[in-house]
């Protein structure tokens, strides 16, 4: 994990030093849970997945080093589950490999159920958006509002995610059709989940996810040239665990 004070580094903007006091200042309530390093001619990429231990929720960091080796970009988010953590990154570039990984810690899958469903939320680009969240110990719960064609009839996704430390997070899914429903889904669970609206949708990739992976691209194409010689709004929270 890169060292957050930085030394021989400058934010390059306001929000990048912002970023980096406010990070600096709760770290120590963090554990890096996964890291994935892209690194090109001149600059390089951090992508991180914390776990905030005292608040019950996922922290991502992005962390762009300037071509001009002085300058740094940095990006932090809170979000309410390991997988919308997990899509926060991807979006800015991080390859999803490596958060698909059951690799037994709170932000892995632990079942092959959950990575389907976190590998779909991951290849998704912009489709979903956070509209409500819940988030305790052991549990959290996410809706997300889907914009796509094929959740027309049932626009809202709830995420379930229940943390075992040991094993990685399950994550369980279903789509409603209104937010009144999700929540009366939470409230009494005598029902399963309903299915996932589901179908093959344009993906919609944010400009910084673009950026990060020509760069990643352009890496990949110079290696594999032959060298010349010598030469990564809380709501009410369900409290019973997911089957």
């Amino acid at each position: 994990m890169p060292d957050f004070n930085l030394p021989g580094w400058r934010p390059a903007d306001a929000a990048s030093a912002e970023a980096q006091v406010q990070f600096l200042a709760a770290e120590d309530a963090y554990e890096l849970l996964t890291e994935v390093n892209h690194d090109h001619d001149g600059t390089s990429d951090d992508f991180l997945l914390f776990e905030d231990v005292a608040g019950y929720s996922a922290v991502a960091a992005h962390l762009h080093y300037g071509e001009d080796g002085e300058t740094f970009a940095l990006a932090t988010a809170a979000l309410p589950t390991f997988v919308l953590a997990a899509a926060w990154l991807v979006q800015r570039g991080a390859e999803s490999d490596a958060f698909l990984v059951r690799s037994g810690h709170p932000g892995a899958p632990a079942d092959a159920r959950s990575a389907t469903a976190a590998a779909r939320l991951l290849e998704s680009g912009s489709r979903y958006r956070l509209v409500d969240h819940g988030v305790e110990p052991g549990e959290s719960w996410a809706m997300l509002r889907d914009g796509s064609a094929a959740g027309a009839e049932r626009p809202f996704l709830l995420h379930l995610e229940t943390v075992d430390p040991d094993r990685g997070y399950t994550l369980r899914e279903g789509s409603f059709t209104s937010p009144q429903e999700a929540q009366q889904w939470l409230e009494n669970r005598r029902t399963p989940l309903p299915p996932v609206a589901d179908g093959d949708v344009a993906v919609v990739v944010s400009p910084q996810a673009n950026a990060a992976r020509t760069r990643t691209a352009q890496r990949r194409t110079a290696a594999a040239e032959p060298a010349p010689a010598l030469t990564a709004a809380a709501a009410t929270t369900a409290r019973r665990a997911v089957r």
